[in-house]
């Protein structure tokens, strides 16, 4: 059954794989390969936030497969299934096959889990990491064989993957901590300092991270809202995400209600889950769930860290809640409640398989849309072409970021544009990111300054308008 689910998990994984890079999936790629191994983990990675163990697989991974957008995705297919059999294997040990073969199904077409088992970032291997982790700590409380190496190596795991999958050591100790199981809590402290020992010469690197980031917030105080700022939609966003992924809706009261019944259906899903599940197990399912969402808000007050797909690590502790749930109920409204889940779930997946509106950044469209338009010039609201772009150009297309500085507070901060356009030459602006590198959209000034006239917008999925300047 559970080879089943597995391989029905991976062919759905499979689809729409090879859509277009969005810009953190393209900087990475690139940077496997304009770095060497050595300048992949000390130079590139202090302008990355995570920790290396990504950046040294993609490095090695690109060499050996290539880097088309099917090839770099496959790790994150990979570690999605990997999951997907560990959380059928926690479900066992929590209360039996049936509730790990639910929990496996569910996982299997959770439309985020399926979304980031098709990125070329993290967040898959963080959610795996922690996953094993899970697995092997309730070997330990439970005090059944475990050779503490595995421990340890799970432990390194989530310290290479990413620094938020951090929070779960925190929630695992204070459970500790309520057990009152002194040799259990040596054998854990054991194993978390041990990995941490092995991965104590990434420390000086992690506070080059730190003071690049401190920069770059400072610098660009609209970034926060990209990376991780808090606000009070967060939380209720995260709980929606993890049920219908990241499609959405243009409408918000639209949108709204009709996730006010499908929100109400999880959350009482949810409460019967957390009864279904006994004594400390229970625990371990919850912290699991809230302890990291708590660290993150509080983090996020400060630090800009908190997004809900850097918490996907804990969506497999949802999912054993929801799956709890279910089995919570007689024969009937067991398949009733399934029924409707499983609807849910492969409706959102649907639209965002099959629906390039909810897929990446096109940036792939915008290429073959401006390889088309002869010799004009392309701009960006940069102070470079940006790596989506230079993945499908290749050196293609007349491509020049228009600021000098970054971002653009007045006119001194753009190119020489006169210079760098040919007479009669027509131009396409792409505003990626305008928002944060040019509010006041000072290119289109000095464009308009220039006598060029706006004839054409064109709207690319996720990368925004591109405009049409002619003279």
């Amino acid at each position: 059954m559970i080879w089943l689910i597995l391989l029905v998990a991976l062919l759905i994984r499979l689809i729409s794989l090879d859509q277009s890079l969005w810009l953190d999936e393209a900087i990475n790629v690139l940077a496997t390969q304009n770095y060497s191994f050595i300048g992949m983990i000390t130079e590139y990675a202090k302008g990355d936030f995570h920790p290396p163990g990504f950046f040294i697989l993609s490095w090695f991974w690109t060499r050996i497969f290539g880097i088309s957008e099917t090839a770099i995705r496959i790790p994150s297919v990979i570690f999605g299934l990997v999951t997907i059999y560990f959380i059928f294997l926690t479900g066992v040990k929590l209360h039996s096959k049936k509730l790990g073969w639910l929990c496996a199904l569910l996982l299997s077409i959770n439309p985020l889990h399926i979304y980031y088992s098709q990125e070329a970032r993290m967040y898959s291997l963080a959610a795996m990491a922690v996953s094993i982790n899970i697995f092997l700590f309730i070997k330990l409380i439970k005090k059944e064989k475990l050779n503490i190496l595995l421990l340890i190596l799970a432990n390194l795991l989530i310290l290479s993957s990413d620094y938020v999958a951090y929070f779960i050591f925190p929630a695992q100790f204070i459970l500790l901590l309520t057990l009152k199981q002194k040799e259990i809590l040596k054998r854990w402290l054991l194993a978390l300092l041990s990995a941490a020992v092995f991965g104590i010469w990434w420390v000086p690197i992690f506070l080059s991270q730190l003071d690049v980031g401190a920069v770059a917030s400072a610098k660009l105080p609209a970034w926060k809202l990209i990376v991780g700022g808090f606000d009070l939609k967060t939380v209720p966003l995260t709980f929606v995400k993890f049920i219908i992924g990241r499609i959405s809706y243009p409408d918000k009261l639209i949108y709204g209600l009709m996730l006010l019944p499908v929100s109400i259906l999880f959350l009482y899903l949810l409460m019967e889950g957390i009864k279904f599940i006994k004594g400390s197990m229970r625990k371990l399912i919850l912290y699991w769930l809230l302890i990291p969402v708590v660290l993150a808000t509080i983090i996020s007050l400060i630090v800009p860290i908190y997004s809900y797909f850097r918490l996907l690590f804990i969506l497999p502790a949802f999912i054993i809640l929801v799956a709890s749930g279910i089995l919570a109920f007689k024969a009937k409204l067991r398949f009733g409640f399934l029924a409707l889940v499983l609807i849910i779930h492969i409706f959102s997946v649907s639209v965002y398989l099959f629906n390039p509106a909810f897929q990446r950044d096109d940036w792939r469209g915008v290429v073959n849309f401006l390889k088309t338009q002869g010799e004009a010039a392309v701009l960006f609201e940069s102070s470079g072409t940006l790596p989506p772009f230079d993945y499908y150009a290749k050196g293609a297309i007349n491509a020049k970021g228009a600021l000098k500085n970054f971002p653009a507070t007045d006119v001194s901060d753009i190119v020489d544009l006169e210079n760098f356009l040919r007479q009669g030459q027509e131009v396409y602006l792409i505003e990626y990111l305008i928002h944060i590198s040019d509010p006041r959209r000072l290119v289109q000034k000095r464009l308009t300054d220039l006598n060029y006239q706006e004839v054409e917008i064109k709207n690319f999925n996720g990368v925004g308008f591109v405009y049409h300047y002619v003279k």
